[in-house]
């Protein structure tokens, strides 16, 4: 009798201490309730701006329509926006004449805000040969729409494409940045 009223005892008090831990691990989840900022607001139209636009360019290499597609790309460089230089338009007709658009299918879309997407397509550009139907024939394009200055507007996400002699548009903005850098030390420093 006395080792079951014992058991009673401790189950009764693991009972009542596993209850105050439940009891506690809710009330400090409840306290501790992250600040986690608003998630953007994208709407439908965002969403239907971004693929359409996309899509636009997509389609027009698909049809050998190179030099349209192109004119819908802009970039932004010293905080305008301007056209694709016509080097660089040469270089990506190259590209399209060696690697043609012979279908495409979107593989990613991420969406940073309503006023900037990107959207990642993967397109095939010759038939995999048949004795290797393994062979690589598929190449990924990222493009994205930005609201820049009032409009939205269409350009290649990776903008190391975008060279002015030996360097990239990435490289220049590194090399302008550290010499402002090098000009405020001097500066701090008396020089």
């Amino acid at each position: 009798m006395r080792r079951n009223i014992f058991l009673f005892a401790i189950a009764a008090l693991m009972a009542c201490g596993m209850s105050s831990v439940f009891t506690s691990c809710k009330e400090k989840t409840a306290k501790d309730k992250l600040n986690l900022p608003e998630a953007p607001l994208i709407t439908l139209e965002d969403t239907m701006r971004a693929f359409s636009m996309t899509k636009e360019y997509m389609e027009a290499l698909k049809n050998d329509q190179v030099d349209s597609a192109l004119s819908l790309l802009m970039y932004y460089p010293a905080d305008t926006v301007m056209s694709l230089p016509a080097e660089v338009k040469n270089r990506l007709k190259q590209q399209y004449k060696l690697f043609p658009i012979k279908d495409y299918k979107m593989e990613t879309s991420h969406f940073t805000d309503q006023y900037e997407a990107r959207v990642t397509y993967k397109y095939r550009f010759m038939d995999p040969p048949a004795d290797d139907p393994n062979y690589p024939v598929t190449m990924n394009v990222t493009l994205q729409v930005k609201f820049y200055r009032g409009d939205y507007y269409l350009s290649l996400y990776d903008h190391t494409v975008l060279t002015r002699g030996n360097t990239t548009e990435e490289e220049r903005e590194t090399k302008e940045f550290l010499e402002k850098a090098k000009e405020k030390w001097d500066e701090e420093r008396g020089e």
